[in-house]
């Protein structure tokens, strides 16, 4: 166990002491039961906004960040049944004097809605989370097609003869792939996949140009042609 959360355990500790004592100090003619109910939420709150605040509020280790969906909910949720269970505790025992099952029935009460709110916090993480992964599985392709594209050129540079507007369409193709916006669309990953194919299969011809002059064209004009298509699918 790091330092770090050996001292965060400490101060959680002391935190629960110092209210057990007050209670003790400050509680002694309240009857038990509400005396032992009162202590329960006490320190079920302290503890909550303890491990809610105490904690780090984004893991930059999570590429994800799925912790930002539930922040603000986090937040709200937390703070609120705070508020309102302590507010509860003061004028059930202060002002009203209830008895310890209606105090029971409001505290369970707090704590549905409390249960609730954080369901929707998860519910919140696991869409940030899920919007990643899809988002990444659209980057994919793209980033397939960059590669296949620099292996080309770094296989090129090891050769000497090539044409020159046959250079200069490469260099146009991979300077406009940088255009081509991620898409989910089943369409748009056929063609990134093809144009990974076609570009692999100008690769291997390549080291001898003169003979597959003819398949190397027809397989740039095929890139050409798969570029634009793909270009124009945007994510839906």
């Amino acid at each position: 166990m790091s330092t770090k959360r050996i001292v965060s355990l400490l101060l959680l500790l002391f935190g629960e002491a110092i209210i057990i004592v007050a209670f003790i100090l400050f509680g002694g003619d309240t009857a038990n039961n509400i005396f032992g109910l009162n202590l329960g939420v006490s320190l079920f709150v302290f503890g909550l906004l303890s491990l809610n605040y105490g904690a780090p509020w984004i893991d930059l280790k999570d590429n994800t960040q799925k912790q930002i969906g539930a922040l603000g909910i986090n937040w709200f949720v937390i703070s609120t049944y705070a508020f309102v269970t302590v507010l509860t505790m003061i004028l059930s025992n202060v002002v009203w004097e209830l008895s310890f099952k209606l105090q029971l029935i409001l505290q369970c009460v707090w704590l549905f809605f409390l249960l609730l709110g954080m369901s929707a916090s998860r519910y919140a993480s696991d869409k940030v989370n899920t919007m990643y992964v899809q988002e990444a599985k659209n980057r994919r392709g793209i980033q397939e097609m960059r590669t296949a594209m620099r292996q080309l050129k770094d296989k090129i540079v090891d050769l000497d003869g090539l044409p020159k507007p046959f250079l200069h369409r490469i260099n146009v193709l991979e300077e406009n792939l940088r255009f081509i916006s991620p898409s989910n669309n089943n369409e748009a990953y056929e063609l990134e996949q093809s144009f990974v194919e076609t570009t692999d299969s100008i690769k291997f011809a390549i080291s001898d140009y003169s003979m597959n002059e003819e398949r190397i064209e027809s397989d740039l004009k095929k890139l050409e042609r798969i570029y634009q298509y793909r270009k124009n699918i945007n994510s839906n």
